[in-house]
């Protein structure tokens, strides 16, 4: 079954949810209007690893092969991963806000266009305040409106399912705040740590804040929704994990080194956010500690120009940091390969995550 179809059918259930909510936002008030607007927006792009990993890992515990023609966008498995694409998109919102990410995928962050709007209205008081606002209710909106998607995906399903779903789900959205405010205080907390505990807050960061939610939660999710437990479980764990966690060092180079047209956001982005990274926590356990100093100040200043940039890039070359940061992505996706081919699942649902997985180890954005 083409991917092409299933991602139509994504779009197309969160299109229609969107549209819902911009009548009944309508209905209270014509200035509600861009909050759906900047939704929609979000919403319409991005790579959908989620609603991938989550439809193939259902897919594989079906008792047939899966084809166009045994699902609609009405299937419970459609609505599930719509859910998570919202999730997804409200955690953006919130993590380009803590994080001050002015664009996400070549275009402005929700809290800049909140700005935007500010400026080109006139509005008094501060338009960064304004945006800040903004984006924390639109961002609060979509968490809402994931859990609503979900909860109509499961309408029709068995009690025992649902259950197993809706803890799944659930334990995703615990573990991801959790990480995320693991990632916001090691952010402020790590000059005063020890630096032999660097490497190891940033992989217990790494493994809540994306392993977990990026994609072995999306695999757990789907397998309960097909009446999968226990066991089955505990091997998709052991695929999805080491394969998120490759997923986000690549994520961690890219954010230092990727090409901005390629990754649409701006050089070097990772260290001007100040961001803790794995790659980040390599690099500053080996230098001299008058480099590793100014490496820090830097990491905590802010504003990079492009001369200083190049520094700390050049820094963490040097350092060894990235070829071991390389290394590490080869050894998690062995893993997670090793992992794939212990599951027992269909031939189809082996295949299909066996592409998705080497497109998360081989990803430039």
């Amino acid at each position: 079954m083409p991917q092409n179809f299933l991602l139509e059918l994504v779009q197309q259930r969160l299109d229609d949810f969107c549209e819902d909510k911009r009548h009944q936002l309508l209905e209270i008030s014509s200035d509600l209007e861009p909050i759906i607007d900047y939704t929609q927006s979000l919403l319409s792009g991005g790579k959908r690893f989620r609603a991938l990993f989550c439809f193939w890992s259902w897919a594989g515990y079906q008792p047939q092969e899966v084809t166009k023609d045994s699902i609609n966008i009405d299937s419970p498995i459609v609505g599930v991963a719509a859910a998570l694409e919202m999730f997804h998109a409200a955690a953006l919102v919130h993590d380009d806000l803590l994080d001050q990410s002015d664009t996400r995928r070549g275009q402005p962050a929700i809290h800049k266009r909140f700005e935007t709007l500010h400026q080109t209205k006139s509005f008094s008081g501060s338009p960064a305040k304004f945006g800040m606002a903004g984006s924390v209710l639109t961002g609060d909106l979509m968490l809402a409106w994931s859990s609503e998607l979900f909860g109509q995906a499961l309408q029709e399903v068995s009690a025992e399912d649902e259950a197993n779903c809706r803890t799944q789900f659930s334990q995703m959205r615990f573990e991801v705040m959790a990480g995320q405010y693991l990632d916001v205080l090691e952010e402020n907390a790590a000059p005063i740590r020890k630096q032999s505990e660097a490497v190891a807050i940033a992989n217990r960061v790494m493994l809540y804040k994306t392993a977990k939610y990026s994609l072995e939660a999306p695999l757990l999710i789907g397998a309960a929704l097909s009446g999968a437990a226990g066991g089955n479980l505990k091997m998709l764990s052991e695929f999805g994990i080491p394969l998120g966690l490759a997923f986000q060092l690549r994520d961690d180079v890219l954010g230092v080194f990727g090409d901005p047209e390629v990754t649409g956001k701006p050089a070097g982005d990772d260290l001007r956010e100040g961001k803790r990274t794995v790659l980040v926590a390599l690099t500053l356990e080996t230098l001299p500690a008058s480099v590793a100093r100014i490496f820090n100040e830097l990491l905590m200043g802010g504003e990079i120009d492009a001369e200083q940039l190049e520094f700390m890039r050049q820094t963490i070359t040097d350092s060894g940091a990235l070829e071991k940061t390389e290394r590490l992505i080869e050894e998690h996706s062995n893993r997670a390969i090793e992992g794939l081919a212990n599951l027992e699942i269909s031939d189809q649902g082996r295949k299909m995550l066996a592409a998705l997985a080497q497109q998360v180890i081989n990803r430039t954005h």
